[in-house]
C-alpha cells in the first residue's frame, strides 16, 4: 500500500504540474485551456521523432522539445487565441476544444500506423529498498522533478517582477492596463510558460503510458478534476488537488481496479463541487456594483 501511496503522489505531482498551467492561463484570461493535453501529447512525440527516427541524443532531444513548444505556445496565443474585438470567454474556450481536436489530427497523422510506440528509457528501471517498502527510482527522479519544478514556478511569481506582473494581471486585469502593464506579451508569456510545462509533463508521462496522439486523454480527466478540488484560482491548490487525485486513485486502483478508481475520483470531485463550490482553495469571484 505504502508504494500505491507513493507511485500515487508522484502522479499527482505530474497532475498537478499540468493542473498549474491551466490555472495559470485560467487566472490570466478566465479561460479553461482543453488543449492542455494535446500540448503534452505533442512534447512527448516530439522527443519520440527526434531519438528514434532522427537518431537524436536523449538528452538533446529533451530540451529541444521544451523549448519547442515553449516557442509553439506563444504562436499559438497570438495566432489563435489572442481575444478579437467581441469575442466572450465561450469563444474563446471552444477555440481551445478546436485546438484540442487540430493538436489531436496533426499528432495522429504525425505519428503514423504502428501507435503505440516505446518512449525512451530516461530513467533506469530499478527500485530502492526501504525495510519492507520497494519504490521505483522512476517514481522518486518523476517526484523530485515536479517538486524542484512546482518550487520554482511558485517563486516565479511570487518573486520576480515578471511574476508579480502577471499576478497583477490576474487580480485586477483592467488597473494593470492602466498602470502600464503590457497584457497582450504577459498573456503570451503565460501560454509560452503553459506549453512549455505540458511537455515537461508529457515527456515524464510517455515512459509509462506509451507514445500515442491520444496518451493524455485520460490523465487530462484526473488534471481538470484536481483543479476543481483545489480551486480554479489557486497556484498552489492546482498541485494540492493532483496530489489528492493521485491519491485517491492509486488506492482505488490498488483495493479494487480502473473503474472503481475513475468512479472514485469523479464521486470526490462531485463532492467537492457540492461542498465547496469555488474548491478547497479557490476564491469566489467578488463583483462591485
Amino acid at each position: 500500500m505504502l508504494d500505491v501511496l507513493i507511485t500515487g503522489v508522484a502522479s499527482g505531482l505530474l497532475y498537478g504540474l499540468l493542473g498549474f498551467a491551466i490555472v495559470v492561463l485560467y487566472r490570466m484570461t478566465r479561460i479553461a485551456n482543453f488543449a492542455e493535453g494535446s500540448l503534452a501529447t505533442l512534447g512527448a512525440a516530439l522527443v519520440w521523432d527526434l531519438v528514434s527516427r532522427h537518431g537524436v541524443p536523449l538528452g538533446i532531444a529533451v530540451p529541444v522539445s521544451i523549448a519547442a513548444l515553449g516557442v509553439f505556445g506563444g504562436i499559438v496565443h497570438w495566432v489563435v487565441m489572442r481575444a478579437s474585438d467581441g469575442a466572450g470567454q465561450l469563444n474563446l474556450t471552444v477555440r481551445t476544444l478546436g485546438l484540442y481536436l487540430l493538436l489531436f489530427s496533426l499528432t495522429d497523422k504525425w505519428l503514423g500506423e504502428g501507435q503505440p510506440f516505446t518512449f525512451p528509457r530516461i530513467f533506469p528501471v530499478r527500485s530502492i529498498t526501504l525495510g519492507p517498502l520497494h519504490v521505483a527510482e522512476s517514481s522518486l527522479a518523476v517526484a523530485g522533478i515536479a517538486v524542484v519544478l512546482a518550487a520554482g514556478f511558485l517563486a516565479l511569481f511570487k518573486w520576480t517582477h515578471s511574476g508579480l506582473l502577471l499576478r497583477g494581471i490576474a487580480s485586477d486585469r483592467d488597473t494593470a492596463r492602466l498602470l502600464g502593464a503590457n497584457v497582450r506579451w504577459l498573456e503570451s508569456l503565460a501560454w509560452v510558460l503553459a506549453a512549455a510545462v505540458a511537455a515537461v509533463v508529457g515527456i515524464l508521462t510517455a515512459p509509462t503510458t506509451l507514445v500515442s496522439s491520444d496518451m493524455m486523454d485520460s490523465s487530462l480527466l484526473y488534471v481538470f478534476a484536481g483543479v476543481v478540488i483545489g480551486g480554479l484560482t489557486s497556484l498552489g491548490g492546482a498541485f494540492v488537488g493532483g496530489i489528492t487525485v493521485g491519491l485517491v486513485q492509486g488506492a482505488a486502483y490498488y483495493y479494487g481496479n480502473a473503474d472503481l478508481s475513475l468512479l472514485s475520483v469523479f464521486a470526490l470531485f462531485l463532492a467537492t463541487l457540492l461542498v465547496r463550490p469555488h474548491g478547497l482553495f479557490g476564491q469566489r469571484a467578488q463583483e462591485r456594483l
